[in-house]
């Protein structure tokens, strides 16, 4: 099953679940969280430091995959002998980027551990690894040097472990509590846990969250603490005093959303509520991926970065950006350069402060308006037009017909000579461009099928990038669909 799949089997699971999950009986010593609605001083920390930079590296780097089930050998992980070097190295990137923060994944839903497990031989220290270098230990330590917060992620979802699949689930509980122990006590100071895969249980309550939460507290007081789908809701569909899912929670968590622009912050759980800033998740590829993959060269332009980071971190919010090391980890150096070109363009490199009030970005569609001939279901709040030019690949306009227009029309005339369209898979088979040129419409481009499938993404996003004949001057766009193999959907749709 893929992260769509998941997702979505995972949204109908929240619905049917029927409302707020009742506190677990996991642990009865739990305590509640004081009723607050302004930021605790841990929470305000977490808003200050802004912006941070998310690594994804492990098992499914060797394996070319995005999720893997967790029965490949651990030798499949076969990093090269400066591979703390390395690490280190990404620390001293986010820095120059003017990140402030790092989110290290140490083990994802395959169970393999970057560091050395005294609960598992499916780690770093296997006898049939060559280069066992502690990778929580290389980044964490390279974060203390650089002056970068340093945090963790870590899969509540582990398809490798085998006590994971057994009726005692307390067994893996404790083998959980176990590993945090270790990456709580054994690297300093951690900022922020990150949980994910609790959708994997059908009850809540299964994962004793009250119980972790409070026991990592008592190891690290100031680490914020927050599950992944907090609310069981996107962005778009959140209100004030919406009831909390995954609890206790220090923010909230949906990958790979961004958050509306009047993000609302007071969420409620127990009959008390509870202020909860949003981290927004975005990867530096276009197509979404969050592991490295050979296939996906993509990397977003800066006119889209700084539109991603002056929406992410509004609002006391946060962004974190994922820059995936590849298999002899290394980082893209077109991604190292942009995000250190933006960092540039907003006067953060190397830690100097965020400015106090960002202008608002002037890319072409962040200012453009959308109207499409039909829309899925006629839900215009989860598939409208707009969402095509939101900079965001996770929300998207979708038609009800497999023959559809979708037009853009922007704020003044502009030398339009790229286009680049992120669609769902290869859906769109037929189509045409038309621009509004002397009041006249006129076809710019004609083409076939638009995605390349070698650049097709493992989150099922095609990508398509072209250049016009010429350039043309013009305020409104037209893509005609002409045919289509199911109702198409674009994601995003950048023009240059």
């Amino acid at each position: 099953m893929n992260l769509k799949e998941c997702t979505k089997s995972a949204f109908l699971l929240l619905i049917g679940l029927g409302g707020l999950m009742g506190l677990n009986s996991c642990s009865e010593k739990s305590q509640e969280q004081s009723q607050t609605i302004s930021p605790t001083p841990g929470q305000q920390a977490m808003i200050d430091r802004k912006y941070g930079m998310f690594l994804h590296f492990g098992m499914n780097t060797y394996l070319n995959a995005e999720w893997s089930n967790g029965s490949a050998p651990a030798a499949t992980y076969n990093p090269p002998a400066d591979i703390a070097e390395k690490a280190a190295q990404w620390v001293t990137n986010a820095k120059k980027a003017g990140m402030r923060s790092i989110v290290l994944t140490t083990k994802h839903h395959d169970g393999f551990c970057l560091w050395d497990s005294q609960y598992t031989d499916f780690d770093i220290a296997n006898p049939d690894i060559k280069n066992k270098a502690d990778i929580v230990k290389a980044v964490s330590d390279a974060c203390r040097k650089e002056g970068i917060a340093f945090s963790v992620y870590y899969s509540l979802w582990d398809r490798h472990e085998p006590c994971y699949k057994e009726a005692d689930f307390r067994k893996y509980i404790d083998y959980m509590k176990n590993q945090l122990k270790e990456l709580m006590t054994n690297y300093g100071e951690v900022c922020e846990l990150w949980f994910d895969g609790a959708w994997d249980k059908k009850n809540v309550s299964d994962w004793c969250l009250p119980e972790i939460y409070q026991f990592v507290k008592e190891m690290q007081p100031n680490c914020q603490i927050s599950t992944n789908w907090t609310l069981g809701k996107r962005p778009v569909d959140m209100a004030e005093n919406d009831s909390i899912i995954y609890f206790p929670a220090d923010f909230r968590l949906w990958d790979p959303f961004l958050p509306v622009k009047n993000d609302p912050k007071i969420y409620s759980y127990g009959g008390k509520k509870y202020y909860l800033p949003f981290e927004c998740t975005q990867t530096i590829s276009v197509l979404g991926n969050w592991f490295s993959h050979p296939e996906d060269k993509t990397v977003r332009e800066l006119d889209e970065l700084e539109e991603i980071f002056y929406v992410s971190t509004a609002n006391d919010n946060c962004l974190l950006l994922n820059i995936p090391p590849d298999v002899n980890g290394e980082q893209n150096p077109l991604a190292i350069e942009r995000i250190t070109a933006l960092a540039q363009k907003l006067g953060i490199e190397n830690g100097k402060p965020f400015p106090k009030q960002l202008p608002e970005p002037k890319s072409l569609t962040s200012s453009a308006t959308a109207s499409a001939s039909s829309i899925f279901k006629q839900d215009t709040l989860h598939y409208g037009a707009m969402y095509a030019i939101d900079s965001d690949v996770s929300t998207a306009w979708k038609a009800d017909k497999e023959t559809a227009t979708l037009e853009i029309s922007l704020k003044q005339a502009a030398d339009i000579k790229e286009i680049a369209i992120i669609e769902e898979r290869n859906s769109i088979q037929e189509f045409f461009i038309e621009a509004l040129i002397n009041q006249k419409w006129a076809t710019i481009y004609t083409g076939k099928a638009l995605a390349d499938p070698k650049a097709e993404s493992f989150m099922g996003y095609g990508y398509n990038k072209f250049t016009l004949p010429q350039s043309v001057q013009t305020d409104r766009l037209r893509i005609n669909i002409q045919k289509s193999s199911g109702t198409p959907s674009i994601y995003s749709i950048r023009l240059k």
